[in-house]
């Protein structure tokens, strides 16, 4: 079995390792889906509050104050300061369980010995659909456009959310998808789910580092459908760093994506 299958996914997040201090905003917000408060943090791009102008949004997944939000928060407002791509606003999502929160019900019977709360994704989609973007969107000046970014289990919720529900986000940027997840159950459903895909204008990026294994062909087996069967509209991207391991990609690979999912636009000459 593949080694990222012995980790404990629950403590698979980049900023409490790195010490980052608090950014932006932090809301607590009653979800009678998830049955309790919720953590969401904000952080608005410089001249927000003195304009009118909207903004795309960009959620990150395992997006808590003692999560990620704060150093992938903070690296996206200094790329949009760099003129490297156009300003957002940035909405992290705490996860609380992450086997829970993060992954479909599985079959395979160690997953269930060891994660037996496991598999309540199609209610965390619903927590963001319902609750979280409506929220976001009723606060703040949003245009419309948005993005969803996270790596390892929050990347393989980002593929199945996705392939379940690509209306959901405008550009899903997922780095090093846990696609090893229940013998690889989704990818193996992927080109049945991308069959039924509306056309529209959505991106689809992807990572990998140098996991191999079940990670590796589960990948795999998702790009040749998509090769196969990507719906009208469907600009999507593989980048492969296997020069890198799963401690590592997200930090490298989540600027490059952001600031190809939001890019500066030219405004042309009068």
């Amino acid at each position: 079995r593949h080694r990222r299958e012995a980790r404990d996914w629950s403590s698979d997040v980049c900023s409490s390792d790195l010490g980052t201090a608090p950014v932006g905003e932090t809301f607590t917000v009653a979800s009678p889906l998830m049955g309790k408060d919720r953590e969401l943090n904000v952080l608005l791009p410089d001249g927000y509050e003195a304009g009118a102008a909207r903004y795309p949004v960009i959620y990150i997944l395992d997006g808590g104050q003692a999560q990620d939000f704060p150093t992938y928060a903070a690296m996206i407002r200094q790329a949009a300061r760099d003129g490297q791509m156009q300003p957002v606003i940035v909405v992290g999502v705490a996860s609380e369980d992450r086997q829970n929160e993060l992954t479909e019900r599985a079959r395979d019977r160690q997953i269930i010995t060891r994660w037996p709360n496991h598999g309540q994704s199609e209610r965390f989609r619903q927590f963001l659909t319902d609750e979280v973007k409506p929220w976001v969107e009723t606060r703040y000046r949003t245009d419309g456009e948005d993005a969803v970014l996270g790596e390892s289990a929050a990347a393989l919720f980002i593929v199945e959310a996705f392939l379940e529900q690509p209306t959901l986000f405008d550009r899903y940027l997922a780095i090093s998808p846990s696609l090893w997840w229940d013998r690889e159950a989704l990818s193996k459903r992927a080109a049945g789910l991308l069959a039924a895909h509306p056309a529209g204008d959505r991106l689809l990026l992807l990572s990998i580092a140098d996991e191999g294994g079940q990670m590796q062909s589960g990948l795999n087996r998702l790009m040749l459908a998509l090769d196969r069967a990507g719906p009208q509209g469907l600009h999507w991207r593989y980048e492969p760093r296997h020069d890198l391991e799963h401690s590592t990609i997200y930090q490298a690979v989540a600027p490059l994506f952001v600031r190809e999912a939001f890019p500066v636009t030219e405004t042309p000459a009068p």
